[in-house]
């Protein structure tokens, strides 16, 4: 007898090439799912694929060709994803997530499956392989995807899953098609108590305790100094003493250019003593912090040095030293005390540049019931008045290598998250710098090009933190970013924190995305 009033619902399945084995399953499971369960109910689920019910036809891309004849009709989508994305369309990175994004955009079910199964990796194209991952990681929170590790395991999830969207369909107690609500798109200050305004922060940097640290340690290599003193140089003849130990030094002139001068040979010594600009540095830090300094602090014996300009030919340093290990230990204790000192004024001039910069810490919340995409943030300031990336400070040479290395600019510039707070997504991908080899000592980088390197690094990190698309007009600044995906109720920072070098009263904003059909626009107050 024929049915009457029978319900029938299309199912697309969506997978790029590799999975094509699994589609059998998911005919399977559709086909005991009818058996079982929609004869009795009088309805009855079709699978649509692009193989079995497409047809020729031009006047469009194939994708458009394809979303017209059959999967924008489709009431659900199956996808399952290995190691192969798909190929490009003009929208999106394959055909399989236009179909899911054309599913999704008009609230309709999608199951989508990442296989996890061994594969041999010569058979893998990496490219191919990574944009499934980054795939995968774009639904992480919206709870749409399942892992599976077998034929099995597919079979066992699909089977439930069909169960549980369709038979409350069959029995009324859910609507195919529920009215999609709109995000609610918002921006926020970080304290996210409604109606306050933004407070303006100021860091401390220059008192905090890395710099407290530096300055009792070269207290304590000062004090360490003035426990004992070493005598006066003598006076002596520095020639006669070059004469002696260098005896192919004569007073003919011509035979000196015949033989080859000593202090090319084997270097020209003089006395080691300490540079005035070691005293200037010093004894300034001394005046400072209240600290005597006596013409004693500076005596360094007898020492003598010896300059080659023989050896940094051959990548020494050139300068080797001749005297007590005495001697030797105090002017190497002068030159590190020199060196802690300009380390410390160089964090000085640093965080205070910093600590002169007003920060003020943003979200985008969106208070909405349902996610949101595609989402642009344009932030609109009175003119001059926020920092643009060439307004940041940059660290001298002597300390920039440390400042990367304790990642600085991540702890004073981007936005903590918390239990309320998520960290902003859409950082641009870092690529790894080269190591440089540098075991040839010929191609050691001189201190200004290992300087240039560091510094190199550093604004890449800020462009990092800072990827706002910069707009300057008659009067106003206009800072832009981007986000791909926004959960409901859910908060998120702003990729960094707003650094003004002037506070304004307030900045305003406007937003734009996917599922919201008009611009948000609002106005956020600043408490300076």
């Amino acid at each position: 007898m024929p049915r009457v009033g029978i319900t029938a619902y299309d199912l697309l399945i969506s997978c790029p090439g590799d999975v094509n084995g699994f589609i059998d399953i998911i005919r399977e499971c559709v086909d005991n799912f009818n058996r079982v369960y929609g004869n009795i109910n009088n309805m009855e689920i079709a699978t649509k694929h692009w193989s079995t019910d497409s047809y020729p036809q031009s006047g469009d891309k194939p994708q458009e060709l394809l979303n017209k004849q059959f999967v924008r009709e489709c009431d659900a989508a199956v996808a399952i994803f290995w190691t192969k994305f798909g190929t490009p369309t003009d929208k999106y990175g394959s055909g399989t997530e236009e179909e899911i994004e054309e599913m999704l955009s008009s609230n309709k079910q999608v199951f989508m499956y990442f296989l996890d199964a061994p594969v041999n990796p010569s058979n893998v194209d990496m490219e191919q392989y990574k944009k499934v991952q980054a795939f995968k990681e774009k639904y992480r929170d919206r709870g749409i995807y399942f892992i599976v590790k077998d034929e099995h395991e597919l079979r066992q999830l699909f089977t439930n899953h069909l169960g549980m969207h369709f038979l409350p369909l069959a029995v009324g107690r859910k609507k195919i098609f529920e009215k999609k609500e709109s995000p609610v798109l918002k921006i926020k200050a970080a304290s996210l108590e409604e109606d306050k305004c933004a407070v303006v922060e100021y860091s401390g940097f220059s008192e905090c305790k890395l710099v407290k640290d530096k300055r009792e340690s070269i207290i304590s290599k000062i004090a360490l100094l003035q426990q004992g003193y070493l005598n006066a140089r003598e006076k002596k003849n520095t020639e006669d003493i070059e004469k002696r130990e260098n005896p192919l030094l004569i007073n003919t002139p011509d035979l000196n250019k015949l033989l080859g001068k000593s202090d090319f040979m084997t270097g020209k010594i003089t006395d080691a003593d300490i540079a005035d600009r070691w005293k200037s540095t010093i004894c300034k830090f001394a005046k400072e912090n209240d600290i005597e300094i006596e013409d004693s602090f500076w005596n360094v014996g007898n020492l003598k040095k010896r300059v080659s300009t023989l050896v940094p030919f051959y990548g020494g340093s050139g300068t080797t030293f001749e005297g007590s290990e005495e001697e030797k230990k105090r002017y190497d204790s002068i030159e590190e005390l020199y060196w802690a000192i300009v380390d410390y004024y160089e964090y000085i001039t640093f965080f205070e540049r910093v600590d002169k910069q007003g920060l003020v810490d943003l979200t985008v919340a969106n208070i909405g019931n349902t996610f949101d995409e595609d989402i642009d943030v344009k932030i609109i300031i009175k003119k001059n008045h926020v920092c643009k990336i060439k307004d940041i400070a940059i660290p001298e040479s002597n300390i920039i290598e440390e400042i990367l290395k304790m990642r600085f600019l991540e702890y004073a510039y981007q936005i903590e998250s918390n239990d309320v707070v998520v960290e902003y997504t859409g950082y641009p991908l870092q690529t790894p710098n080269m190591p440089l080899i540098t075991d040839n000592p010929f191609n050691r980088p001189s201190a200004q090009e290992e300087y240039n390197r560091n510094k190199e690094e550093y604004i890449k990190n800020l462009n990092r933190i800072f990827c706002y698309e910069y707009y300057e007009k008659e009067d106003v600044d206009i800072l832009i970013f981007h986000i791909d995906y926004l959960k409901h109720n859910t908060v998120m920072a702003f990729p960094s924190v707003l650094v003004f070098k002037e506070i304004p009263d307030f900045v305003d904003y406007e937003i734009s995305s996917k599922y919201v059909a008009d611009i948000v626009k609002g106005t956020v107050e600043i408490q300076k």
